[in-house]
């Protein structure tokens, strides 16, 4: 009988350090794919292959995937202003789509006959994983070893450590993902509903005690509601962009920058797609500044009618790809709305990144509404040529009656 294939999605964390040596004293042959949607700094790369050729594997794979995700994921929660619950921007959680999406590719390209990765069976992201090779790989057997064996992150370190693979304390204390998006942070504080994480849980953004004090201001340049630039105040790009640099670069360069002034942490807590509540710590300084910005210049650039059906398509699309739903059509229409909403999106928004916030501070456009109405003659607080003093006071007699009439109708409880 020959020795079978198998591809693991492979972070060189714990759970995937143990399912790699687990697989490989089961018999098979594993390849892992380590798929870069933002979470590899300079170097990494390299740690995480010599992590898997430690550990067994027969053969490596480093995926490029981050513009790639930028353009099928983020730039769509950007449009949508998506925050799961108001305030979560689903980190790693969306990137799953396009993680998965490769490892089934190298499996396919490599002739495995099964996909493994090392998800647990009590959060989303199993389900993820799951959705993808079923609908792109059918055909091929999914290996979960941390989900059926139901392991301890405990017993994980203890297996590996008496095979001779030193695993790091806080790895096991801590479950962290990373990418363009943000990171997320499981631990024991998130397991509850009342402790708040530790100083030394976060991974790169600053205590807004360490912070500077007086932030920093930013100009954010949008096109089409697409983020093109990003310049201090003088004009200068900031560190890590410049001319030609794309979307996805300028989010990672943002980053690093709005962690350097407290921005991005919390903690978020909601209903799971599986029916539990979870909560789980992230950091996301990149996309909730882009996010807030955007915002503002919508609120130049669109009516108000375009912004409230946009809260409620875009909380619906972006609960829809944090669910894992993700080859229905509807995402399809979502995604068109999403386009042709953003038309008039062109413009910059000035931000200020200080102690731990995002404070749009102006905006323009050459799609301002603002504008136009003043070239209309309509100034809000002043006046309007376009209206005469007896016609508002007729507008506002005719928009008080339908409340004066429901006030005399009285209800018997």
């Amino acid at each position: 009988m020959s020795q079978r294939t198998v591809v693991l999605a492979f972070s060189g964390g714990l759970d995937t350090s143990y399912a790699l040596v687990s697989l490989r004293e089961q018999g098979f042959q594993v390849l892992t794919a380590n798929i870069d949607t933002g979470g590899l700094h300079s170097g990494e790369a390299d740690v995480v292959r010599k992590r898997a050729e430690e550990l067994g594997a027969a053969r490596h794979f480093v995926v490029d995937a981050r513009e790639e995700l930028y353009s099928r994921v983020i730039t769509y929660a950007i449009k949508a202003n998506y925050l799961r619950n108001g305030g979560y921007p689903s980190c790693v959680g969306a990137e799953r789509l396009v993680q998965a999406e490769q490892v089934v590719k190298v499996a396919l390209e490599h002739g495995a006959s099964a996909i493994a990765h090392g998800s647990t069976g009590a959060g989303a992201d199993h389900v993820r994983y799951d959705s993808v090779v079923r609908a792109l790989a059918p055909e091929m057997e999914i290996i979960t070893p941390i989900r059926d064996e139901r392991l301890t992150r405990e017993f994980e370190r203890d297996y590996l450590r008496e095979r001779g693979f030193e695993t790091p304390d806080k790895v096991t204390t801590y479950s962290i993902n990373e990418g363009l998006l943000g990171t997320s942070i499981g631990g024991k504080e998130t397991y509850g509903s009342w402790d708040y994480l530790p100083e030394d849980a976060w991974t790169y953004t600053k205590s807004i005690a360490d912070v500077p004090a007086d932030g920093i201001e930013l100009i954010l340049g949008f096109d089409k509601g697409e983020v093109v630039t990003a310049t201090t105040v003088d004009g200068s790009p900031i560190e890590g962009t410049g001319p030609g640099t794309p979307n996805y670069a300028i989010l990672r360069a943002l980053n690093v920058l709005a962690a350097e002034h407290g921005v991005g942490r919390g903690i978020h807590m909601g209903s799971t797609m599986v029916g539990n509540l979870a909560r789980v710590g992230f950091e996301a300084p990149g996309i909730l500044t882009l996010i807030a910005a955007h915002r503002e210049l919508e609120r130049l650039t669109l009516s108000n009618r375009q912004q409230a059906t946009k809260i409620q398509l875009g909380n619906t699309y972006g609960d829809l790809l944090h669910e894992a739903v993700y080859y229905d059509p509807i995402l399809d229409d979502f995604r068109a709305f999403l386009d042709s909403s953003q038309r008039r999106v062109t413009g910059e928004v000035r931000v200020k990144l200080v102690k731990g916030n995002v404070i749009p501070l102006g905006s323009r456009s050459p799609y301002s509404l603002l504008d136009a109405a003043t070239r209309a003659g309509v100034v809000y607080g002043y006046g309007s040529s376009l209206w005469t003093g007896e016609q508002a006071r007729a507008f506002a007699h005719m928009y008080a009656i339908p409340g004066a009439i429901a006030r005399n109708v009285e209800v018997k409880d």
